[in-house]
């Protein structure tokens, strides 16, 4: 269950957050503190993973509390205040506040900021659990790596077989992926692009995510094409063509890049991220 943290001298602040949270998110526990040691305590306690600080409490500021809890943990921070200094609001995200919230309270804007840094919790902590998961999974031996080698890097590894490793798209297909095998049901890859477009604090367009994401697959696509017409027996060709694509359509690729053919040949791009969980799994 997330974890949110209210800290504000105004029990008609805490008062409104706490309704603004209860009738827009469920599943959440709510901790408050009225002063800066209270909030101290409380955090330190709990171990919130958000905060929602006052700026201006009654024995320190909100940055004295963010300073003195980061020392042990890590949650979110979202700044509130009545304060419209721009050199203080300043110093507010040069101690790496998510967010800053002027008062008077609006709903729709802190239900916005709440949802954006929940959604950002969700997706840190899915990273987390998916490298421990991974560094987890025995050694596969279709990888064929040395038994010192850690899982995470048997995926990293791959994607450097593959010829995509650390070129743009990347990080995003590895998003992709991690997303595809937290589903617990069916899904559709249009749902997997809004979502995953719309983490960004920019809310990128999700035509601009799915073309990174095709341009990529179709990079490993063309150069299993080009291994096949320069050596039928590549042992690269040989281990990822046919497992990661439909090896039918690397053929007419093949056909295309020699210029046998107009016709070019196909990806699938689900077929693509599934079959690299098969092969990390």
């Amino acid at each position: 269950m997330l974890k949110i943290g209210i800290v504000d001298d105004d029990p008609g602040i805490v008062n409104i957050l706490e309704d603004i949270i209860g009738d827009h998110f469920d599943g959440i526990s709510i901790y408050t503190a009225s002063t800066g040691r209270l909030a101290v305590d409380m955090i330190l306690k709990n171990r919130p993973e958000i905060v929602l600080l006052d700026y201006l409490l009654p024995d320190q500021d909100g940055l004295e509390v963010i300073r003195q809890t980061r020392r042990y943990c890590q949650p979110m921070f979202i700044m509130i205040s009545e304060i419209s200094d721009k050199a203080m609001i300043a110093k507010a995200y040069d101690e790496q506040i998510e967010f800053f919230i002027t008062k008077p309270i609006n709903v729709i804007e802190v239900t916005s900021v709440l949802r954006r840094v929940i959604e950002y919790d969700a997706i840190t902590r899915t990273l987390n659990q998916f490298d421990s998961a991974i560094k987890a999974i025995r050694q596969s031996p279709s990888l064929n790596l040395s038994h010192s080698t850690t899982d995470m890097d048997k995926l990293r590894n791959l994607f450097s077989k593959l010829g995509i490793m650390g070129i743009s798209g990347c990080d995003d297909l590895m998003r992709a992926v991690l997303w595809v095998m937290m589903q617990q049901r069916s899904y559709s890859l249009s749902e997997m692009y809004q979502e995953l477009s719309s983490e960004s604090e920019h809310q990128e367009n999700v035509y601009a995510f799915k073309k990174r994401i095709r341009r990529i697959i179709s990079r490993v696509f063309r150069s299993m094409a080009s291994l096949g017409n320069d050596d039928f027996m590549n042992p690269i060709f040989e281990e990822y063509a046919g497992r990661l694509f439909d090896i039918t359509e690397v053929h007419k690729e093949m056909r295309y890049l020699k210029g046998n053919s107009v016709k070019k040949g196909k990806i699938n791009i689900r077929q693509f991220i599934e079959s690299i969980i098969v092969m990390i799994d």
